[in-house]
């Protein structure tokens, strides 16, 4: 991942933000990022009715990146991390990426086929990723595009896609495209990577 690279830049960060939320259930902040996940997705369909619900699906897709990154914040601070809590967190994740990707596919923006192309590359980077993690390998984050990445082009998306409309696709169509294709070329780098380091 590009940005998995600078996580160590914005801890310190991540520390301030989270003291609020030190009395919270990590559990509960991460149930909470999948709540506006699902609103994130809910505005950019509604988009239908009036393209300035794009402005909700970017406050509500900066806020479930948000939690979504406090959660385990939160439980380090507290030293509560588990394993029922770290299966939540990546089990609600790709809730989340369902929420909203399919949101922008049933938008007036992009069309389900591209939605469910860009849905495939996402669950398959996801998928390897753990996969090598159950075979002896370690959980392997790597590669050209990972959630991170994902997560701050779905929060830049929506202003573009508010003052322009993009090239023969949309904007939002583009973002998806780019999903599907940089999605298998990671999915890709994660197989061959665990290939070399599977135990014999």
């Amino acid at each position: 991942m590009v940005l998995n690279k600078y996580r160590k830049n914005v801890d310190s960060l991540l520390n301030s933000l989270a003291k609020p939320f030190l009395k919270m259930s990590p559990n509960a902040i991460t149930l909470i990022s999948l709540l506006l996940a699902f609103l994130a997705g809910l505005s950019y369909y509604l988009t239908h009715i009036s393209v300035y619900w794009l402005i909700g699906a970017f406050i509500f897709t900066f806020l479930a990146a948000l939690f979504d990154a406090l959660d385990g914040k939160v439980a380090r601070l507290r030293g509560i991390s588990s394993r029922k809590g770290d299966f939540l967190d990546h089990l609600v994740d790709r809730y989340a990426d369902t929420f909203i990707i399919i949101g922008i596919s049933l938008s007036p923006y992009s069309n389900p086929l591209i939605g469910i192309f860009a849905l495939s590359g996402v669950y398959l980077t996801s998928y390897i990723g753990t996969q090598a993690q159950a075979v002896g390998v370690g959980r392997l984050y790597g590669g050209l595009l990972g959630r991170a990445d994902r997560m701050v082009i779905l929060l830049v998306l929506p202003i573009p896609q508010l003052f322009w409309w993009g090239f023969y696709f949309s904007a939002s169509s583009w973002v998806l495209i780019a999903f599907a294709v940089l999605g298998h070329i990671t999915a890709l780098q994660r197989i061959l990577s665990a290939w070399k380091n599977i135990p014999s």
